[in-house]
């Protein structure tokens, strides 16, 4: 079970995920947005993984919110609330997924991958070839390099590599995220790298924490979108 963390006198920024659970169970609107601060990162890194566009996975990750923020109550601790939140992205971006219609088999995305990179010699040796000067001086080239490689990958092991290489979950919670076996992660995380050229692995693992970020407008956007449908659903308590 979850117990309360929160000490009035505490401030909220503070408080654990677990006693912002508990002030956000009572109404307080500001446990609830710096819940959503401080795990919208994460959970758009989740829909990525799942998802092709940004702007879908933008809407998964607000839908998630006010699905978990719901059902807030039902939350008992036995998972940490970021591994939680991140199940319920993945599965609402599952079935946004669903909703574009008959999905690409796994071997028809994996042959069309191994085409391309055939056809241009490497698609990712081939950039990193390209471009190496300039990765060594411009880490904003070298994100856009990562982030470019990453979302090549079929979405069942980009999943799991989001998880696991990028967020940096344990196999354990990206099994729970997943709904997928701990030995099934670990060979998807494998076949992963193994699509990834080895050249570009060795900058991906050493930049990953920066990619895919997760703030400014777009963070403002969902916070705000949050909020708002919390505010008209009376989930907060008028300040």
């Amino acid at each position: 079970m979850v117990s309360s963390a929160a000490n009035p006198q505490e401030p909220l920024a503070d408080l654990s995920d677990n006693g912002l659970v508990e002030q956000a169970r009572q109404g307080n609107g500001a446990a609830f947005e710096l819940i959503v601060r401080r795990h919208n990162q994460a959970l758009f890194r989740a829909a990525r993984g799942v998802l092709d566009d940004e702007n879908q996975a933008q809407d998964a990750v607000q839908e998630a919110y006010l699905n978990a923020f719901k059902r807030l109550d039902s939350y008992q601790g036995r998972a940490s609330l970021k591994t939680w939140l991140t199940r319920i992205v993945v599965n609402r971006s599952i079935d946004i997924k669903r909703r574009e219609g008959p999905l690409i088999s796994l071997d028809d995305k994996v042959a069309l991958l191994h085409s391309k990179q055939a056809e241009e010699g490497g698609m990712a040796s081939y950039i990193a070839d390209k471009h190496t000067p300039e990765i060594a001086a411009n880490q904003q080239e070298m994100k856009h390099l990562l982030e470019a490689a990453i979302t090549c990958l079929p979405e069942i092991y980009r999943s799991v590599f989001m998880l696991r290489a990028v967020e940096g979950l344990s196999v354990t919670d990206s099994a729970f995220c997943l709904d997928i076996s701990e030995v099934l992660v670990k060979k998807r995380l494998s076949r992963a790298r193994d699509l990834l050229r080895r050249d570009l692995i060795q900058r991906m693992e050493v930049q990953a924490s920066d990619a895919f970020e997760f703030a400014g407008k777009r963070c403002d956007a969902v916070t705000s979108h949050v909020m708002a449908e919390l505010a008209r659903r009376g989930m907060i308590k008028p300040g």
